[in-house]
């Protein structure tokens, strides 16, 4: 039995940011969870392309981990005739903190000749 890798996943998801104008905003939304890392929302608020949007899963999963994720807008679609927008997501990763790059160098080994 083959599973098709080529569908998309929904999720019911709310998405929490600051819109275009300064204004914070909620609304709840499917996220759609294509080949990695393409995600993508639908909303109506109207925010920019670099956003910081926050998403947050609002169906349980097992561990009950459902706190919110930072999202960058990486492609903002023009809002269709409904008033909702396609939004491109990617998901933001932490930086490393001063000690975590120290510790980097520290372990890298250098070979000498």
């Amino acid at each position: 039995m083959e599973i098709q890798t080529d569908i998309p996943m929904s999720y019911r998801v709310e998405v929490s940011g600051w819109d275009a104008f300064e204004c914070f905003f909620v609304e709840k939304t499917m996220l759609e969870w294509g080949h990695d890392p393409h995600r993508e929302i639908r909303l109506r608020a109207r925010i920019q392309q670099g956003t910081v949007v926050f998403v947050r899963l609002l169906e349980p999963i097992d561990d009950g981990a459902n706190f919110p994720v930072a999202y960058q807008a990486v492609k903002v679609m023009p809002k269709e005739a409904n008033g909702w927008a396609r939004i491109g997501l990617a998901q933001l990763r932490p930086r490393e903190s001063y000690k975590e790059k120290a510790r980097a160098v520290c372990d890298t080994t250098i070979p000498v000749a």
